[in-house]
Parts: C-alpha cells; sequence; structure tokens
C-alpha cells in the first residue's frame, strides 16, 4: 500500500477525498443495509442444510462479527468465527461458512471473467485472471478434499469425527440443487447492489469518471481476496489503479473509489460487528 502511495500524487490523493459529493455517496446506504441483509439471509439458507434455525437479525449480527474478524485477516479467514457464535456442533457450522465464501468465490470470478472478457481487455489483467482462476479453483478444491481436511484437523487435534461431520455438511450442501441456486442467486444480487455502491462512490468522485468502470468491481474484490494482505489493503488498490489508468483516468480517482468502498462496505459494518462482541462479552 504505501510503496502504491508513493507512485501516486498524494495530493490528488486527498483532493480527491475532500471534493467527494457526500450527499450522492449517502445514497449508498440504503443499498449496503439491503446487502447485509442478502448477505444474513444467504447464511440462514445454508445453515438450514444443517437444522440450524436463527431469526434473520442473529442470522446478520453474526455476519457483521463475521465481517470484523474478516477485516482483520488476510483473505477474510477471519470471517470463520461466525461458527463459534452459533449453539451448533463446530464441525458442522464451520462448512457452512466455508461455503458461504465457496459461492461468494465463484460468483465473483464468473463475473470477473466477464467483466474482463466485455470490457477491461488489457493483457496484464487478463495475466492475473489466468493466475487467479487457477489458484481459487484449487483453493475450493482443498475446502472440499477430505484428506486434506482430514489434514488440517489433526493439526489441530480434532478426531475422525470432526472431519466426518464437516465432510457430511458439504455433502449436504453441495446435493441440494434448490439451495445451491437460491443462494447463488443471492450473491448474484448482492454484487450487483455492490456494483451500483460503486456507481454511486465513483460519481460522489467525479461524475465524468467512466461509467464502464463500475465492471471493474468484480476484478477488483476477486484480486483483493488474495491472503496476501490483510483485508486486501494495497492489492486492491493497485487493481483498480490498473484499470483506471486503462481507461485513461486519473490514478488518484483509482486509488480513491476502493478505499472509500473499503470503508462504506466493509470498515463500517466490521466497526458494529466489534460493538456486538463487545456486547456479547458483557
Amino acid at each position: 500500500m504505501l510503496y502504491l502511495i508513493s507512485k501516486l500524487d498524494v495530493n490528488a490523493i486527498y483532493e480527491a477525498f475532500i471534493q467527494m459529493d457526500l450527499a450522492l455517496l449517502s445514497l449508498s446506504l440504503p443499498f449496503i443495509a439491503l446487502m447485509y441483509l442478502i448477505k444474513a439471509r444467504k447464511w440462514q439458507a445454508l445453515l438450514d442444510c444443517i437444522n440450524v434455525r436463527i431469526p434473520i437479525r442473529r442470522s446478520l449480527e453474526i455476519i457483521l462479527i463475521g465481517t470484523f474478524y474478516g477485516a482483520l485477516t488476510p483473505g477474510r479467514a477471519g470471517e470463520v468465527s461466525r461458527a463459534f457464535y452459533l449453539d451448533a456442533e463446530k464441525s458442522r457450522s464451520i462448512p457452512t461458512v466455508i461455503m458461504d465464501r465457496v459461492i461468494d468465490v465463484i460468483c465473483l470470478l464468473t463475473l470477473s471473467v466477464l467483466s474482463t472478457a466485455l470490457f477491461f481487455k488489457d493483457r496484464s489483467l487478463i495475466y492475473l485472471m489466468i493466475l487467479a482462476v487457477p489458484l481459487f479453483i484449487s483453493g475450493i478444491v482443498i475446502t472440499m478434499n477430505e484428506r486434506i481436511v482430514s489434514f488440517a484437523f489433526k493439526s489441530f487435534s480434532q478426531g475422525k469425527e470432526y472431519t466426518e461431520n464437516y465432510m457430511k455438511t458439504i455433502r449436504e450442501i453441495t446435493g441440494n440443487k434448490k439451495v445451491l441456486l437460491f443462494t447463488f442467486s443471492l450473491t448474484l444480487g448482492y454484487y450487483i447492489l455492490n456494483m451500483i455502491v460503486y456507481w454511486i462512490v465513483i460519481k460522489s468522485l467525479s461524475p465524468a469518471l467512466n461509467n464502464i468502470l463500475t465492471f471493474s468491481l468484480p476484478i477488483i474484490v476477486i484480486l483483493g481476496n488474495f491472503p496476501i494482505s490483510i483485508s486486501g489493503f494495497g492489492v486492491r488498490e493497485f487493481a483498480s489503479v490498473t484499470i483506471f489508468q486503462m481507461l485513461n483516468e486519473n490514478s488518484a480517482y483509482g486509488f480513491t473509489c476502493p478505499v472509500v468502498l473499503y470503508l462504506l462496505t466493509s470498515l463500517s459494518p466490521a466497526l458494529l460487528g466489534f460493538l456486538f462482541t463487545l456486547r456479547k462479552k458483557v
């Protein structure tokens, strides 16, 4: 992140921030609220597969808590903490969080490939996507491979039963086509709303910015999910700057857009999640 900033005009970045249209930016808030309600409903549907029933409000609280822990870890790995806020066997609840992320990644990869093919035919970006797709697919395969899962659980002193419960849950979810279709549809809706929020962010910075930039969101998000930095810092901004430069737009805006989006859609909800963690400890 610091290296990227050193290559950009810091004054231009500062100007971009202070000249934002906050009134326009505030229009994104209802969409963000709806995004998190969708996330909560999606997890509810996955929990239904293991006969765990929680109200939408409770699901939303735990989603926000997971967002807080996810913001502190590479690749949002901390979101698995959600499983520990349920009165359910962890070997059954953890796979629901894993599958939630798997569905997220599949949706993002699909949207990213489409965006790259339709709007951003830059060689370096294509190479990045060629690298990203097999890496993320490998990650998905690892989370569903019984031998690897068993080895991982043994490393944490968990027995064979833990692995069996985990794999049983994975099979129950992946075998339920109705739930998979429903949760994928919700995920798609979530990212469509996220793109609307991103468009608002772009226009709040400068109405003259190219509308096509909106479709770069899936690419920025998927690359930001590489587990090489805390919460994707630096990676996300680098991808955005690259895309803005590709369309001959100001790099300062390219840096500012994902930062503002992160503040709105991740950090602010994460702070709410942090407050919920405090409340649970009282």
